[in-house]
């Protein structure tokens, strides 16, 4: 047996005899192994996030199952129920009582910690709300361009600033959007699916030109939680949305799909 077969054996489970003395003749006996017991495959991260928003803006109790909690899921809970959301964990699930589409003034700066998703969904939903909401992260979050999304906000009847005037976080957003129309530079994707959650409950209808769109299959995601909740848009193909205002989420019970890449 060479070598290399040996060795690839080995790493497969086999079991290898091996005499004392190098030197000699080595004869190996070889025993296949099988491998049993069960894997639980982690919930999805992006789902989760996803899924929490929209039970928090819907008009009553939602139930998530089978939840990713990690920094990020917890980030985007925080955020929410800084909103007004209330938001309880049992056992491997979710209760998430939402704020029906009209969040409430946070009583302090909002901290996303190192969660981009948590931040560009949030300020959507902070644009929904009658007062000032700030936000912020760790340092790596204060680095990352937010200009497109700010650039849509404002377009539509927010007022989304940067407070140090370079795009990025810290960001202080003050509602009410109205809706209208906006060019998108979607540059990620979470630009695109953080308008597509929020601009539904916006009092008008919105019309959304997406340019240099990114990360299609996290769009297709969040078009699927929208057909789930019967919002109603109109697109063509990833470059044109129009999107009526004056639309609701409802409550829901779903369990969270695995994510085969963790």
């Amino acid at each position: 047996m060479s070598w290399p077969v040996f060795w690839a054996e080995a790493c497969l489970g086999a079991i290898i005899a091996v005499p004392e003395d190098p030197e000699k003749i080595m004869k190996f006996a070889v025993k296949r192994s099988k491998i049993t017991g069960t894997v639980k495959i982690p919930g999805s991260k992006s789902h989760t996030i996803r899924s929490i928003y929209i039970a928090s803006l819907a008009d009553g109790t939602s139930v998530i199952r089978a939840p990713l909690l990690s920094l990020d899921t917890e980030a985007a809970i925080r955020v929410c129920v800084a909103f007004g959301a209330e938001i309880k964990k049992e056992d491997d699930r979710l209760e998430v009582t939402g704020f029906g589409g009209k969040p409430s003034i946070p009583e302090d700066v909002i901290d996303v910690g190192n969660s981009g998703t948590t931040l560009r969904f949030g300020v959507s939903t902070a644009a929904l709300g009658e007062g000032y909401s700030l936000f912020t992260g760790d340092e790596q979050i204060r680095s990352r361009p937010m200009d497109p999304l700010l650039h849509s906000l404002n377009d539509l009847g927010t007022l989304a600033v940067s407070t140090r005037d370079n795009g990025k976080a810290p960001l202080i957003v003050k509602g009410r959007a109205s809706g209208g129309k906006t060019e998108l530079e979607a540059v990620t994707s979470q630009y695109l699916s953080s308008l597509l959650i929020n601009v539904p409950l916006f009092e008008k209808d919105t019309q959304i030109t997406v340019t240099k769109l990114n990360e299609v299959p996290y769009v297709d995601m969040t078009l699927s939680w929208l057909d789930e909740q019967d919002i109603r848009y109109e697109r063509e193909g990833y470059e044109q949305f129009l999107i009526p205002g004056n639309q609701s989420y409802h409550p829901f019970k779903k369990a969270i799909p695995g994510d085969f890449s963790s």
